[in-house]
């Protein structure tokens, strides 16, 4: 008998199974007339991915006309194939930075704004002091102007902790946008935008569905350039052939292992939702190697959190967090064959990686986060298992470590490419406790507490960041929740600023970090989207799964 289990009632099976595993598996290849087609789709796809450089270009070279390469940039990037013109698009980024803002037009200066401070210029927000009454208000003449509410509501979510006004910006263009949709005021091609941006700003998206999503808003724009949407649309089709054949692999590796006939019941089964994580992260064709890495250790954290959320007793998971400060699989192993399957597990995949050309610095520093956040899962259960409710800050402080987000930062980082010193540097970096990783593990811990407190508190769930809220400060649970709400913007004004001041790690590794937090806007803004999986059915759907014609 595994030691404790006589004592101890191991929790429910988790509610669902997810229905996408089965589904890539038996997924068919392409047949040979099909491959000639892709053929033929990807030569007019790099046709216009030369066209559009050229484009680009123009604007840049001529120097004029900076508003509507404003726009092309803007679009490019929106409809997910900015990855295609990283040295074109960097170049007419500097030239914009260099030319001086017009003060008369707020949709031009809001767009300025956001696309500079999205490639790491910290542009001044005193920019939109000119749009101010004597009051220091927003004049009234913007209440109508759809464009310009909309390019400032975008804005303004790139906004820094200090930035008052940016802060009063995303209030006051929330309320207007939100009054003109629901009263009927727009034609409908304006209605899908604004209802496209209350949903969830750009800067909160995952970049691969925003990608989808905005290509008909795209089509409907009567501005939209012909080719850019061909282009959106052929490259749209190419990256999700590519992604749905990962999907499948991951799919048949995650069967073969087994899992649940070694490990029962308590575990959720969650292929396709992990990888669909790791494309959250980095979706471009060059990062496929990094990420099936990422959804491998992704799943077999799931693994990991189940072992300690829904079957291990107190006593044995004391025993198995030793194991994992000491790394030592054997010890893992004489607690029962569970907690022996899951270190193994996770030991041998860290080794293949380095096998595989992962860099060593890299995934020491991930086994330092993992021990950390087995320290702070075992300090949950102990909460739940003596019945503890925390002050809030100290339910924060281990429970956003216990996130794994951390981990999950570093071994994001270990594919890149880079020499001996900045691979120190990065890593030493990223094992420091940076304030843009706390950002983004604060933002999914509350937004995964906030969306599960229910179930959690239903099925003898470990305390929640809303029951500890709402015992400190004796309010109510929606009191908790919005309060709660307040203190991700914050995360989020964080992260703006940490990224704009940071000097010391490439943007595409800061973007990563992002990455991780803008996932929880489609996985838990409404529902904890990886236990209950029909929650995020329709976002992997979308991306790899419905079509775009062409």
């Amino acid at each position: 008998m595994v030691m404790g289990q006589e004592n101890h009632q191991r929790r429910a099976v988790h509610p669902e199974d997810s229905k996408w595993t089965e589904y890539f598996i038996n997924a068919p290849a392409l047949s040979c007339s099909c491959q000639t087609l892709e053929e033929s789709i990807k030569e007019r796809r790099d046709k216009l991915v030369t066209k559009v450089h050229c484009m680009i270009q123009g604007y840049t070279s001529s120097k004029i006309h900076l508003s509507h390469g404003m726009k092309i940039v803007d679009a490019i990037e929106r409809l997910g194939v900015g990855y295609h013109f990283h040295e074109e698009i960097g170049m007419f980024m500097r030239v914009l930075n260099d030319t001086p803002a017009r003060e008369n037009d707020m949709a031009e200066a809001a767009l300025r704004f956001r696309l500079l401070r999205q490639h790491h210029y910290n542009a001044p927000s005193d920019v939109f002091g000119c749009f101010l009454d004597k009051n220091g208000d927003f004049k009234e003449t913007l209440r109508h102007d759809v464009d310009a509410l909309l390019s400032l509501y975008e804005a303004a979510h790139l906004g820094k902790c200090d930035e008052d006004l940016l802060k009063s910006a995303v209030v006051f263009t929330t309320s207007c946008l939100s009054a003109m949709a629901e009263n009927d005021q727009l034609p409908q091609p304006l209605l899908e935008k604004v209802e496209h941006a209350l949903t969830s700003p750009t800067q909160r998206r995952m970049k691969r569905l925003e990608a989808k999503l905005y290509i008909s808003i795209y089509e409907n724009d009567e501005d939209s350039n012909h080719d850019i949407l061909e282009l959106a649309k052929l490259d749209f089709h190419i990256l999700q052939q590519m992604h749905r054949d990962e999907a499948r692999r991951f799919s048949l590796w995650y069967k073969e292992l087994n899992v649940r006939s070694t490990l029962g019941p308590y575990i959720r089964e969650r292929p396709v939702e992990c990888y669909f994580w790791s494309l959250c992260v980095f979706y471009e064709p060059q990062y496929a190697k990094a990420r099936m890495m990422f959804a491998r250790l992704i799943k077999i954290f799931s693994l990991f959190d189940d072992t300690f959320d829904s079957y291990g007793t107190l006593e044995e998971l004391h025993l198995f967090n030793n194991a994992v400060q000491s790394w030592d699989e054997g010890a893992a192993k004489q607690i029962g064959d569970y907690f022996g399957y899951v270190m193994s597990l996770l030991s041998k995949t860290l080794n293949e990686f380095v096998v595989g050309g992962a860099s060593p610095l890299g995934i020491d520093c991930t086994k330092k986060t993992i021990k950390e956040a087995s320290r702070c899962m075992l300090q949950e259960i102990i909460w739940r298992e003596e019945g503890q409710v925390p002050l809030l800050h100290d339910h924060l402080k281990f429970s956003t470590i216990s996130t794994l987000y951390w981990a999950l930062a570093c071994i994001s980082f270990v594919d890149h490419r880079m020499d001996a010193n900045d691979d120190v540097s990065i890593f030493c970096w990223a094992i420091s406790s940076p304030k843009i990783i706390e950002n983004s593990a604060m933002i999914t811990r509350l937004m995964d507490d906030i969306s599960g407190h229910e179930w959690e508190k239903d099925g003898g769930g470990v305390p929640t960041a809303v029951e500890c809220y709402m015992k400190e400060y004796g309010v109510t649970v929606q009191e908790a929740k919005k309060a709660l709400w307040c203190l991700v913007e914050e995360q989020w004004r964080s992260i703006n600023q940490e990224f704009l001041s940071n000097t010391t790690v490439p943007i595409p590794l800061l973007t990563r970090v992002i990455n991780l937090a803008r996932l929880m806007e489609t996985l838990y803004k409404t529902t904890n989207g990886y236990t209950h999986c029909s929650g995020v059915t329709d976002p992997i759907s979308n991306v790899l799964d419905t079509c775009v014609s062409h």
